[in-house]
């Protein structure tokens, strides 16, 4: 076991080393006030799977951030979309094509496929509230639960699309499949990697405050035996 954690240690320390100067040096070289640079979360060294997206039974759309409205109280509402989920919703269409699989899409990426695009079809997957009307935070692996309990049985044959931010998408796909369905990144769909320093999420404005928390987070889907193509 020490010597697999040894090994796991050894792995994030070369991803970190090889992401995070090209993240410092990308944010430095941005203009100010646009979004900011990104290190690819699909490097060579973090392969993303992927699949042609006609193969897919269904798309699965992972948020990436938010904008909190002026005056609106961010722990009661999920916010406005910003442009980072704009460009997500667009990935939504480009996999879906003229297809008519179902998408599950967070919240703030439902509003836009529903408002922009007409997908009056969408399933919004939403933070659960408390009795007093505050949200819950919705992780990455809480929305894949959810979408795992709402397709019941049909996870057994599932082939998830999943559709993430760049730097999120090895991590997005991987806990999609650590939630039961076999999972890939829609071949020749393009995600957006450019960070919004306005987001009110503070880890998603920036790749230098993102890619550590991101790896940190694929720990256990290494652990677990999921973090590996199949």
């Amino acid at each position: 076991m020490r010597a697999s954690l040894a090994v796991l240690a050894a792995a994030l320390t070369v991803g970190l080393a090889v992401q995070a100067p090209v993240a410092l040096a990308d944010a430095g070289s941005s203009a100010s006030g646009s979004a900011s640079g990104s290190a690819s979360g699909s490097s060579d060294l973090w392969p993303v799977p992927t699949a042609p997206a006609d193969q897919f039974t269904f798309l699965m759309a992972y948020s990436f951030g938010n904008r909190i409205p002026a005056g609106a109280d961010p722990a009661r509402t999920e916010g406005d979309p910003g442009p980072v989920n704009e460009a997500l919703a667009a990935a939504v269409v480009a996999a879906r094509g003229t297809r008519t699989i179902p998408v599950y899409a967070q919240t703030v990426i439902a509003d836009v496929l529903r408002t922009r695009y007409g997908m009056t079809d969408v399933i919004p997957i939403e933070a659960d509230r408390q009795p007093d009307g505050t949200l819950t935070y919705l992780s990455t692996d809480g929305a894949a639960k959810k979408v795992a309990a709402l397709r019941g049985p049909s996870r057994d044959t599932d082939t998830a699309g999943v559709i993430a931010f760049k730097d999120h998408l090895w991590r997005a796909t991987y806990t999609t499949r650590a939630n039961g369905f076999h999972a890939y990144a829609p071949a020749g769909v393009t995600m957006p990697s450019q960070y919004d320093p306005q987001s009110s999420q503070p880890w998603t404005t920036s790749a230098p405050v993102y890619l550590p928390v991101d790896l940190a987070g694929r720990i256990p889907l290494l652990l677990n035996g999921t973090g590996s193509s199949h």
